[in-house]
């Protein structure tokens, strides 16, 4: 079978063979072998299964059709958070679990994972009452139990203008400070990827899943288009939005089991400060403006969306309906040319009735028998709560009741000095050293790889050694991971892809023209209708003649 991905057509290269301490793992290697857990899926909720277990001493196959984080786990809200609207919609089991594993992760990853503090206004054209939410915020402060973070505080008008820059105040009631966390996504779900190949799993991206028959699960490498099969015990489908699709691959023709719904997001520029803004609208939706080092993040939709084929990106009715949000919240509302990324994700719910918003994300297992195995597919989840869904999923799986070692282990990254004044120590935590080896060894690495970015040459080349880089893609967007998403400048561009192709350790991607514009087209693809949105913006009205008195 052919390659499915573009291969450099070169012979041999540094990438032909696996090196023995990159992540990825040779699908060929697996074929034949047997395995005790098999998941499909290397999102956030599959690659902490995958860690659980492999931590269990279980042997342990990670796939995935595709990268690491490469669908819904790096387009969220990166929020680490009990959920304000689930405690509202009386969920509050999931609350508590969440905001318990909120502060595991504060402690465990502290690089990744850092308090925000967060402002609720209350304005007299709509929203929610004031004592109600003061009532909520009590209740979610008292749910955290021992939390490090402060508790809740009531400003006045005056006081929360003065800490919002920007907040609209034409009819400001008041507001509550809270405090949450926030996160980097994709970098949460490469950390728990990292973690479970450091406890013995095999990890094979780019290796999809087709089919299954007597002798085990049939996969297909994308880089070498070899077929592979391998045996599991059980199998675990963690393909979020693309549960159903997977189980229909595997012969499994019962009722759909998710129901997806899309969450759109848009980035701003970087403001001042760390005081992010959480607001309950008058449609009873709640809309968030967080503070990132690299842009501000605003969303989310909620729509549903059957999500046929592949993700796309956020349509023009999602872009309006969040700029109407920020025209509520802020005022001046932020122009359409400020808007500078976008993306769209697809949040696996259960395939119940009703809006999605209400719907609970408390994760859950269905269990069905296929000809070589037991097929766990996981419904729901939350990005906070990745761990202990993950605790709860091996234990069920394997009918064990020990706590899981997750409990107390650091992620890796998460341990050791914390070096708050090192911006490399906030994107890698003590895996800085990686980065701090290169530079040691070559000097020149320790440059910008591009001045529009803050990446080193060496953190470039520590992804593609360490972190299991395929495809230059895969770098550019998934490893040196920005809010604004990669610089687009063809100079600096060129100098990615070099580096990409000297460093690489799969022969994929060797045409810099080829290699960048798929890129491009993945860029494209991801931030949705946002350039034909922003230029509409500057078009003007019908009839009107441009350049006349």
């Amino acid at each position: 079978m052919r390659a499915l991905l573009p291969r450099c057509g070169c012979g041999p290269c540094p990438g032909s063979a696996p090196q023995s301490n990159a992540l990825r793992t040779d699908p060929r290697e697996l074929h034949g072998t047997t395995c005790d857990l098999l998941v499909v899926g290397a999102g956030v909720q599959g690659a902490a299964i995958a860690r659980d277990a492999a931590l269990r001493g279980l042997a342990v196959v990670l796939v995935d059709a595709r990268d690491v984080a490469a669908g819904t786990s790096s387009r969220s809200s990166r929020l680490v958070h009990g959920g304000l609207r689930y405690l509202r919609n009386g969920h509050l089991a999931l609350v508590r679990e969440a905001l318990h594993e909120r502060e595991r992760l504060l402690r465990r990853l502290p690089h990744l994972v850092r308090p925000v503090p967060m402002l609720m206004p209350f304005f007299r054209d709509g929203g929610p009452s004031p004592w109600l939410m003061r009532l909520g915020t009590t209740i979610y402060s008292r749910l955290a139990g021992r939390s490090t973070l402060p508790r809740p505080r009531s400003l006045r008008a005056e006081e929360a203008a003065a800490a919002f820059p920007g907040l609209r105040t034409r009819g400001l009631r008041s507001a509550i400070e809270f405090f949450d966390a926030a996160t980097q996504d994709a970098r949460l779900t490469l950390a728990n990827v990292l973690g479970a190949a450091q406890a013995g799993a095999k990890v094979a991206t780019w290796c999809a899943v087709v089919g299954v028959g007597a002798d085990g699960v049939e996969l297909v490498d994308a880089v070498s288009g070899d077929s592979i099969t391998l045996r599991a015990r059980h199998i675990v489908n963690a393909t979020g939005p693309r549960a159903d699709a997977l189980r229909a691959k595997l012969g499994l023709s019962g009722a759909d089991l998710v129901r997806a719904s899309r969450g759109s997001h848009l980035v701003l520029p970087v403001r001042a400060g760390e005081l992010a803004l959480t607001a309950f609208l008058p449609d009873g939706r709640i809309q968030f403006v967080i503070p990132h080092r690299d842009g501000t993040l605003c969303g989310t939709t909620d729509v549903d969306d059957a999500l046929p084929g592949d993700e796309t990106g956020p349509p023009a009715a999602d872009l309006d309906y969040l700029h109407a949000t920020l025209g509520f919240l802020l005022d001046p509302v932020p122009a359409r040319s400020e808007v500078q990324f976008a993306y769209a994700g697809w949040r696996s719910l259960p395939n119940a009735q009703g809006p999605p918003g209400p719907l609970n994300r408390e994760g859950f297992l269905v269990t069905e028998r296929l000809p070589c195995g037991d097929l766990h597919t996981v419904v729901g989840g939350k990005l906070t709560t990745h761990r202990s869904f993950a605790e709860r999923a091996v234990g069920r799986i394997f009918a064990l009741h020990d706590p899981s070692p997750t409990r107390e282990l650091a992620l890796p990254g998460g341990d050791g000095p914390r070096e708050v004044t090192d911006p490399l120590w906030w994107r890698h935590g003590n895996r800085v050293a990686l980065v701090r080896a290169i530079v040691a060894e070559e000097r020149a690495t320790g440059r910008l790889l591009c001045p529009h970015r803050p990446f080193l040459l060496a953190e470039a080349i520590a992804a593609l050694r360490h972190d299991g880089v395929v495809t230059f893609a895969d770098l550019m967007l998934r490893r040196l991971v920005h809010s604004c998403g990669p610089c687009l400048e063809p100079g600096c561009l060129a100098v990615a892809h070099a580096l990409f192709v000297h460093e690489r350790r799969w022969p994929v991607d060797h045409d810099a023209t080829a290699a960048i514009a798929r890129l491009r087209a993945e860029i494209a693809v991801l931030t949705g209708d946002l350039v034909a949105w922003r230029e509409a913006a500057a078009m003007p009205p019908p009839g009107t003649t441009i350049g006349m008195p």
